[in-house]
């Protein structure tokens, strides 16, 4: 299934849920994935860019609790509508990992091309979160910084990286 098609399914089940059938799919389509517009830009990388990590400046937080959207058990969160950030990768990597550094407690969301949700609260014992995503196909990537409580709102620097983790 490809991401236009995923979209208009979303969009079907979003109408259903409206009718009372399957509120919790249907509140996915909350976020807006697959769009050309986020909230701190945007960036084509091909496998083995450079410089790497790229490093990206953003604000936490949203009005929208990712525990109510229905994607998964570990995706927590306060989210905005749109992603925070868009890559879209032109090729497939044999590892694309993306982290977050942040003085308060985030959370990390991310929508790959294979329209799958990869979410992360804590990783290797802190408060940072993050997502390895082994053998990432070529396509866009929705990523959502959130904030761990409702209101509030953190400077955080998204690295997006090809370097394997030094953490188990």
């Amino acid at each position: 299934m490809n991401r236009r098609t995923v979209l208009g399914v979303l969009g079907l089940t979003a109408a259903l849920a409206g009718a009372g059938f399957g509120h919790d799919v249907g509140a996915q389509a909350r976020l807006a994935i697959g769009g050309r517009r986020s909230n701190f830009g945007q960036r084509r990388v091909r496998p083995g860019f450079m410089p790497d990590p790229i490093n990206v400046n953003i604000t936490s937080g949203g009005t929208i609790d990712a525990s109510t959207l229905g994607l998964g058990a570990g995706c927590v969160g306060w989210l905005t509508q749109q992603p925070d950030y868009i890559v879209r990768l032109t090729g497939t990597s044999a590892n694309l990992r993306m982290y977050v550094t942040s003085t308060a407690d985030v959370t990390l969301l991310v929508n790959s091309a294979d329209a799958h949700w990869h979410c992360n609260d804590d990783s290797y014992g802190g408060t940072n979160p993050s997502v390895d995503l082994p053998n990432s196909p070529r396509g866009q990537y929705d990523i959502w910084v959130g904030s761990y409580r409702s209101g509030v709102t953190a400077p955080s620097v998204l690295h997006i990286t090809e370097l394997s983790s030094n953490h188990p």
